[in-house]
């Protein structure tokens, strides 16, 4: 009998809606991404009372976010909730990581966005898996 968790990775991953979301997910990032300002440590905490969010050397503010972005970062909420919420147990237990490097503010930045993109894709990818095998599902009972 296989490792159950060998067989979930299974499941998200060997789904090709999900292969499909991720790629559709990972160009739309890119596209609404790319046009944001340059970030650097000044763009941190302004913008009118909204938090920027570094990643990938530009700078996200939500609430001002429009369009793809806006759609985007909508739709990734469940992921950024829990980057967030985790995000927040790292800071609480920092201190015991006095040993980790500083890695600066682009560092920091591209860290964020590799995070993010690992956690909001597999969001996607197990979207896609549960909606494939309730597709499946439902065409098997329809043949009956």
């Amino acid at each position: 009998m296989p490792n159950p968790v060998s067989r979930f990775l299974k499941f998200v991953v060997g789904s090709r809606l999900a292969q499909f979301l991720f790629l559709v997910h990972l160009v739309l990032v890119i596209y609404a991404v790319y046009p944001l300002p340059l970030a650097n440590s000044d763009s941190w905490g302004s913008g009118g009372g909204c938090h920027g969010v570094p990643i990938a050397g530009r700078v996200l503010f939500y609430c001002d976010a429009t369009g793809l972005l806006g759609t985007i970062a909508t739709l990734d909420v469940v992921a950024v909730a829990l980057f967030a919420f985790f995000a927040t147990m790292f800071l609480l237990i920092g201190p015991l990581f006095w040993w980790v490097p500083e890695i600066g503010f682009q560092g920091f930045s591209w860290t964020v966005a590799i995070v993010l993109l690992i956690v909001t894709s597999f969001q996607w990818m197990l979207i896609g898996a549960c909606l494939e095998r309730l597709l499946r599902r439902f065409a098997g009972n329809a043949q009956v």
